[in-house]
């Protein structure tokens, strides 16, 4: 399937992942599945996957997903549309795996707390 083919979804994210996101509230990413899109995010924030996806490629712990406006949490394998909205829903305890870079007075990320991603 080409990479146009595939629905694109906004992915809402709770406060809580917010810092493994690159602070973003909301992301887009691509896939035919929950799962899918939860990977193409952690494609770009290593970090967030490493909190959201176990290694046996689960939810972690803590975390619930909805499509919509759905009324029950969705499995990882469940399908997605195009232009549909994924939340990430903090169910319990979500401790983040990285802490808020050290800012400056001026507000101003500190050199040596800034995180490259690159491919």
């Amino acid at each position: 399937m080409l990479m146009s083919e595939l629905p694109v979804v906004s992915v809402h994210i709770p406060m809580e992942l917010r810092p493994l996101a690159g602070g973003h509230d909301e992301v887009m990413a691509s896939g035919e599945t929950v799962g899918d899109i939860l990977r193409a995010v952690g494609h770009t924030y290593p970090d967030f996957a490493a909190r959201v996806l176990c290694g046996d490629g689960t939810l972690a712990e803590g975390l619930s997903v909805c499509l919509g406006s759905c009324t029950q949490p969705k499995d990882i394998s469940s399908p997605v549309g195009q232009e549909e909205v994924l939340s990430i829903v903090a169910t319990g305890v979500v401790a983040c795996a990285v802490p808020t870079p050290a800012r400056e007075p001026h507000g101003e990320v500190s050199p040596e707390a800034l995180i490259s991603i690159g491919d």
